[in-house]
């Protein structure tokens, strides 16, 4: 009776030991979530200072368009503000479609004002604008593959958390410690 007390508290022990150590991969794993939508973040707001500039830069001689430009700086601080939303979720990253939605919103007339300075190339050599746009722009162009390597980045933590809590048996401790999934960039 002695040897079947002991097998039995040893297994016990095994089962405690595989739900802490499941538990700890789990947290590192949604915490990874949350550094990688950090490191996001970060892209965003290098990308967001760059458009800022540029919009700052053209501002006097593209004034015919200045609904393009105001429709711009209202779409970046609409995805500052969904991206500060998903932020503030407090480590439960499950939505993140208010942002990639503002990023829709974007692109149109981010590529509006792109096109518009292209058509226009006397800005850039424009003595009192050009050097401040041409900085500008390469500081937009240097900063959106950052931010789609920061996604990528964090669709790839999303994904390695996302497989963590579905396998099995890891599964039954997700569930009863309730982590949710986390949603794609």
């Amino acid at each position: 009776m002695t040897s079947h007390w002991l097998f039995q508290l040893a297994l016990l022990a095994v089962v405690l030991f595989w739900l802490v150590g499941a538990y700890n991969r789990l947290v590192r794993l949604r915490a990874a979530v949350g550094v990688a939508w950090v490191q996001l973040v970060g892209a965003l707001g290098k990308r967001s200072e760059a458009m800022a500039a540029v919009i700052e830069a053209v501002r006097e001689p593209l004034a015919s368009e200045a609904a393009t430009l105001q429709a711009l700086a209202d779409a970046d601080a609409q995805v500052r503000a969904a991206a500060d939303g998903v932020r503030h979720s407090r480590g439960r990253i499950a939505d993140v479609s208010p942002w990639a939605g503002a990023e829709a919103a974007l692109s149109s007339p981010s590529a509006r004002l792109r096109a518009l300075i292209e058509l226009q190339p006397a800005l850039l050599a424009e003595p009192t604008h050009g050097p401040k746009l041409v900085s500008a722009m390469a500081a937009w162009r240097e900063a959106e593959p950052r931010l789609q390597f920061a996604r990528q980045a964090f669709n790839h933590a999303v994904d390695t958390y996302n497989k963590a809590i579905r396998q099995w048996p890891t599964r039954v401790v997700s569930e009863l410690f309730r982590f949710r999934p986390a949603a794609r960039a």
